[in-house]
């Protein structure tokens, strides 16, 4: 399709970049302003997504689809950018009932991470095997025909992002230059979004047309890449064989150990998946390559299997002990695929001694199982979060995970809707075993201002008064103790916790000075954490026994400075330097540490 209605292709490709940038620029806008749409995040992330990938799709598309088939995929890709994210938005921003906070801090107008990088390779899936049936006029195209598609797609934009850096880096030089002369309109222009973003969208759609016209560039390249690439396959092969030779005589104890072992093996066996297809390329090439890339792809392939059965038992492993966790549901996900590709190629590699042929299929089935597994986990029917939720609620209520370990935090920060859902029931439990215990950890959850405050709270159990006398050592005046009501004062409660001493909340050990700081004969209390960390002073209160913070000590981890104080060898002093009072407040000048002769 060389032209639409008479427009030619490169003119309808620049008025698409140009559009999109348009619609980007007005996105960024409203954000920046807080005005419709940017304050419903279940309308602008659906738009954004659509925005960002819909009109790549069709600037790629254009001259390889009929228009009846572009519009098709054009309205399924629009369609599955508006559902993916919107269900996103809707899972992460949850309001807790009775309290003014979201789990997110606010709602979120933009997909996470996770699902931009999800939506992408769905796209970038379902757009290759759509034009490689086009082109082949088949259902499933010819395997050398998904190759040539999938690699020319990768290439362009690769080169289209490092066009787009370039010419950006040209436009800065430029306002440099200018700006020798005392000339600023080219380097106030390129601050401006509203040229900054057009203009990049349209430099982007520049690129990607012709990278598609000059196709010779973009085969050139991805042979030569390949062809590197390639050599790299006999190294890896040999060590993964080695690896997996190592391990009869080590065992599997050290491998565990590492608790990390799943993500390493899984990332090796994509590795070793990345290099045999560098290797084997479209299978025409694989029949004139080197004897030992053939070997070596063999090797891959018997090498992948147990590297994927070992993460694949790491994960299960980890599962049974633990319960379901996001973290490990992804980890199932990437098994179940490299499984797929490990399976196929041992296959590939057993059927027959000179190709391996049923890597073909292997690659377009799993192409397709990634697809699903990626629309499962971004979806009600498999996201993790629902999962994670349903069985670590289960294992709480089994038993078999006890209140004081559970993690209450994954529930209110990491599990969205879901999360914070099941904390409300949790906090209105009555009944159950240890249910009080559960329903004040729930509520302590839901009132979490954030997830490091938690945290702090679930990792230190409340102190004592006399656990706090066992821990604070009075070093001045020698033989005193502390004042009765300053060990007493429940110091658990005080917010933020960060500001205090850690002998007050938890069992570490800190040294106190009793000397008099503002000249009414009542000694203030000064604590420093040992050997090192925070340090505050505090004042007796107006009302008997109780204590209030005063601020903290500055320069107290200054070198040398703990080790004199504890040894006694201090005394007090006049500030060095006056300070500014202002509507009230004190102003005064926090010195650096004094550099050693």
């Amino acid at each position: 399709m060389a032209s639409v209605v008479g427009i030619s292709t490169p003119v309808i490709r620049l008025a698409i970049g140009l559009l999109q940038g348009v619609a980007l620029l007005m996105l960024y806008q409203a954000s920046e302003h807080k005005t419709w749409p940017a304050t419903d995040g279940l309308v602008f992330a659906p738009l954004a997504t659509i925005a960002t990938f819909v009109p790549l799709i069709v600037i790629s598309a254009l001259g390889h689809l009929r228009l009846r088939t572009l519009a098709a995929w054009a309205v399924v890709a629009t369609l599955l950018c508006a559902g993916l994210a919107t269900y996103d938005i809707f899972r992460n921003s949850v309001s807790v009932v009775g309290i003014s906070v979201v789990t997110t801090g606010l709602m979120p107008i933009l997909p996470s991470w996770v699902m931009w990088w999800s939506l992408a390779s769905i796209l970038f899936i379902i757009h290759t095997l759509t034009i490689s049936g086009e082109a082949d006029r088949k259902l499933i195209a010819s395997y050398p025909t998904h190759f040539d598609i999938a690699w020319k797609h990768g290439v362009q934009f690769v080169l289209a992002v490092g066009f787009v850096s370039l010419f950006w880096g040209l436009l800065f030089l430029g306002a440099e230059l200018f700006r020798l002369i005392k000339i600023e309109f080219l380097a106030e222009l390129i601050k401006r979004t509203t040229f900054s973003i057009p203009v990049t969208a349209l430099a982007f759609s520049y690129a990607i047309h012709v990278t598609d016209v000059r196709a010779n560039i973009v085969q050139g390249a991805r042979t030569l890449a390949l062809i590197l690439l390639s050599w790299l396959l006999p190294l890896m092969a040999l060590l993964g064989a080695a690896f997996v030779v190592a391990l009869l005589f080590t065992g599997l104890t050290p491998l565990w150990s590492t608790r990390r072992a799943a993500s390493i093996l899984l990332v090796a066996a994509a590795a070793l998946v990345f290099l045999v297809n560098a290797a084997y390329q479209d299978g025409r090439a694989e029949t004139r390559a080197v004897a030992i890339l053939r070997y070596a792809s063999r090797l891959a392939a018997f090498v992948l299997v147990p590297l994927v059965a070992l993460a694949a038992y790491g994960v299960m492993l980890r599962i049974a002990q633990y319960g379901w966790t996001p973290e490990r549901i992804t980890a199932l996900a990437c098994v179940i695929v490299a499984a797929c590709y490990g399976l196929g190629y041992l296959f590939a590699a057993l059927r027959s001694t000179t190709s391996m042929a049923w890597l073909e299929p292997t690659n377009i089935f799993t192409s397709l199982a990634i697809v699903g597994v990626l629309l499962a986990l971004s979806t009600p029917v498999a996201d993790p979060a629902r999962i994670s939720v349903a069985d670590q609620l289960s294992r709480l209520q089994a038993g078999t995970e006890k209140p004081e370990h559970f993690d209450f935090g994954f529930l209110r920060y990491r599990a969205g809707r879901y999360g914070v859902q099941a904390l409300e029931q949790l906090a209105a439990r009555t009944e159950g075993p240890q249910a009080s215990v559960i329903a004040e950890r729930a509520n302590q959850a839901l009132h979490a201002k954030s997830p490091w405050e938690l945290a702090r709270a679930a990792a230190q159990p409340p102190t004592t008064p006399a656990q706090r006398g066992l821990h604070i050592t009075v070093i001045f005046p020698i033989g005193a103790t502390l004042p009765e009501g300053f060990v007493q004062q429940d110091w658990n409660a005080f917010q933020p916790r960060w500001k205090l001493p850690n002998c007050l909340v938890s069992d570490t050990p800190c040294d106190a000075i009793l000397t008099d700081l503002d000249g009414d004969g009542q000694p203030e209390v000064q604590l420093f954490d040992r050997p090192g960390g925070v340090a505050a002073a505090f004042k007796k209160g107006l009302t008997e026994g109780t204590w209030s913070y005063l601020g903290a000590v500055l320069n107290a981890n200054c070198s040398g400075v703990r080790d004199a104080i504890h040894a006694g060898h201090f005394e007090t002093a006049q500030p060095t330097l006056k300070e500014i009072t202002a509507n009230g407040q004190r102003l005064y000048i926090g010195t650096d540490c004094v550099r050693a002769p």
